[in-house]
């Protein structure tokens, strides 16, 4: 009996490849027998994550808003060996910090862009691509507790994760009927760069995510990780059109 867990002869996309939630997620479905297309903006950031890697690997370099860059990650995906089968939506931003009533729309237009348009191309593209093989597949979303809250001062990136989840919904109702099944992964406060980031900005918001988290603690790239390569795989077989959280209790606890 085969092991429901292993991705053997499978390809699997992961955007926002080069480090935090994305390079935990290529090593550990790796780990699993994947190959794995890595997809970001820095090269050096992913050959680093590429030595960590069991199987064979691509490496794609470019912006997920650019339909050059999804062509690219299919084509090297096609330089693998198995089919592709799971792509996982990582890339995200959020650089900005302040109330909606002053943010710029221009940078509203930088976080959609690659927070959600990315993640639409590659689904779109990738997700045409499984259904004319016919071999099904999976798609996960990386969202964010943020977009099922209402957290201050990130309004365009909160927004983001909000529309990443509702189109994980429709995409698992349109694509359920071949085979392929797309959920979302919503973590809490990961111990990632961009936390870090977030924690210069304003440490008393983060101690206090942390105050509010039931295990009083930040999550792993790990504990993050582990659950989206669950969803990749065959044992996550009747998964489908799910917000997935991750977050250590911290919703749970109001």
């Amino acid at each position: 009996m085969s092991d429901p867990y292993r991705l053997d002869d499978r390809i699997v996309i992961v955007t926002g490849a080069s480090r935090g939630i994305g390079a935990e997620v290529a090593r550990a479905a790796s780990r699993q027998g994947a190959a794995v297309v890595l997809v970001s903006r820095s090269r050096d950031a992913m050959d680093r994550v590429v030595d960590d890697l069991v199987g064979p690997s691509r490496v794609v370099v470019g912006d997920v808003a650019d339909t050059d860059t999804v062509v690219a990650a299919l084509d090297a995906a096609e330089e693998l060996p198995g089919d592709v089968w799971g792509l996982v939506n990582n890339a995200g931003i959020n650089p900005f910090y302040r109330a909606i009533t002053d943010t710029p729309l221009a940078e509203w237009d930088e976080v959609i862009q690659t927070n959600l348009l990315g993640a639409a191309a590659f689904a779109r593209v990738a997700g045409r691509a499984m259904v004319e093989a016919g071999t099904g597949g999976r798609i996960v979303n990386v969202s964010s507790i943020a977009g099922l809250t209402g957290l201050p001062n990130i309004g365009p990136y909160n927004a983001s994760k909000a529309a990443l989840d509702a189109m994980t919904r429709t995409l698992a109702v349109e694509l359920g009927p071949h085979g392929i099944l797309v959920n979302s992964v919503a973590p809490g406060t990961i111990t990632t760069e961009m936390v870090q980031q977030l924690m210069e900005a304003n440490p008393a918001l983060v101690e206090k995510l942390v105050a509010k988290s039931p295990i009083g603690r930040l999550g792993t790239v790990a504990e993050a990780a582990e659950p989206i390569v669950f969803l990749l795989t065959d044992a996550a077989s009747f998964v489908n059109g799910h917000i997935l959280v991750v977050d250590g209790g911290r919703l749970a606890a109001g």
